[in-house]
């Protein structure tokens, strides 16, 4: 499956993205965002990419997120915890600093938000964001998602937002 938009795609992760995970998961600086606490080993990327890539079998998928021009990947954008027809969670990472700032993460979501509504029929999409992290708040209200509380998360306090599409 391919999601396009302007400037970006988002494409199903395949057995060939298990260096670029492993860099981008096993990078500290992206621990901030995504409450990992210690390193994955190459066999726990390698089992993670080679199992299959379905959200009805898993309850989760990731895409990879490519530059059009290139076909660099520069990130990834996760959907988890799905519940049929009613609720998935969504996850941004732009791993590569170079490509930060520059709307990719907007384009993502707006391709993921359509598909959430037009391919996986949910009715809400949220997202868990730690208290600090201003970019990913701005990017989620900016894409229409409403705070609706505070939570613990794993120890650590998180801004709980939602976006009904139905």
């Amino acid at each position: 499956m391919k999601l396009k938009s302007a400037n970006i795609y988002l494409r199903n992760l395949t057995p060939l993205d298990a260096s670029s995970l492993f860099d981008w998961e096993n990078n500290p600086e992206n621990w901030e965002v995504s409450n990992t606490e210690k390193p994955f080993t190459r066999e726990e990327i390698e089992e993670f990419v080679n199992q299959p890539q379905d959200i009805n079998l898993n309850q989760q998928i990731r895409f990879v997120m490519c530059i059009n021009q290139t076909n660099t990947p520069i990130g990834c954008i996760d959907l988890f915890e799905y519940e049929l027809e009613k609720s998935v969670g969504v996850g941004i990472l732009i791993a590569e600093k170079a490509y930060r700032n520059k709307g990719y993460a907007t384009e993502a979501l707006k391709l993921l938000i359509d598909y959430c509504r037009n391919e996986l029929r949910v009715e809400h999409i949220f997202c868990n964001i730690f208290i600090n992290n201003k970019p990913s708040i701005r990017l989620f209200e900016n894409g229409g998602f409403k705070f609706i509380e505070e939570r613990m998360l794993d120890g650590n306090k998180v801004n709980y937002f939602e976006l009904k599409i139905r």
